[in-house]
């Protein structure tokens, strides 16, 4: 194994403890009610019916591997047809939608003490993350995360999401390094070891209760949290 000289995050459940519940009625319910301010003729059972099926349509039109779907083009699509398609209507559907959904939202305990200790260590870093740019960034400043990271990288830029490997590659060339001298740390086996592993990178997996992983999704380390992730990082040296 090379020398680390890079590290990279995913964000959600990895830095970020966060729960959501997209499918409660109240959310396309207060959505709809805020459009009707607007002039919107529509209710939450329509504007619920409406974003699925856009957000199907985009799916199987696109031609990608591990397509993304951009939340704020899914409410353009659908505010088109209320004649509300402005710029900051788009913006402020999607923001309220997500606060609407938010179940639970925090750093984990150590997130920012880990991230201290890295930057004190010299180590570069960078974030890649399957999540929608248009509220993600602000979440980010939200929770004092924002001056941490050299390259911020999210998957609604691109078109495609993990375990995708040209966003592995992407963010290692940012970052200047070469994959085998950078870790990626992620919680999702499917997502983030896949991907992170076949760009060739080092993978460390926490807060993961799956035990029995198949061959292409075992990481080279499994940490209990990111204190064990940065204790085994000053033992590599």
């Amino acid at each position: 194994m090379s020398k680390i000289r890079a590290v990279i995050f995913d964000l959600y459940g990895t830095l970020v403890d966060i729960l959501t519940n997209e499918g409660k009625d109240e959310i396309y319910k207060i959505l709809a009610l805020y459009l009707q301010y607007y002039g919107a003729k529509v209710t939450g059972d329509q504007l619920r019916g409406s974003l699925g099926l856009e957000m199907d349509r985009m799916k199987k039109s696109d031609k990608e591997r591990y397509p993304e779907v951009d939340l704020e083009e899914v409410f353009s699509r659908v505010l088109h047809k209320e004649g509300l398609d402005h710029p900051f209507m788009v913006e402020s559907c999607c923001k309220l939608f997500r606060l609407l959904s938010r179940e639970r939202f925090q750093l984990f305990p150590e997130t920012l003490t880990i991230l201290r200790e890295l930057k004190r260590g010299g180590y570069p870093l960078a974030l890649l993350s399957d999540a929608q740019k248009v509220f993600s960034i602000e979440e980010m400043k939200m929770l004092g995360l924002d001056g941490f990271f050299d390259y911020v990288l999210m998957s609604t830029q691109f078109g495609f999401k993990k375990p995708d490997p040209r966003l592995f590659a992407m963010a290692c060339a940012l970052l200047g390094v070469k994959p085998e001298e950078c870790v990626y740390v992620g919680d999702s086996p499917k997502r983030d070891v896949k991907g992170a592993l076949e760009t060739g990178m080092t993978v460390v997996l926490v807060r993961s209760t799956e035990d029995k992983l198949p061959r292409e999704q075992q990481p080279h380390h499994k940490a209990r949290d990111l204190k064990d992730f940065w204790m085994w990082l000053k033992e590599k040296g």
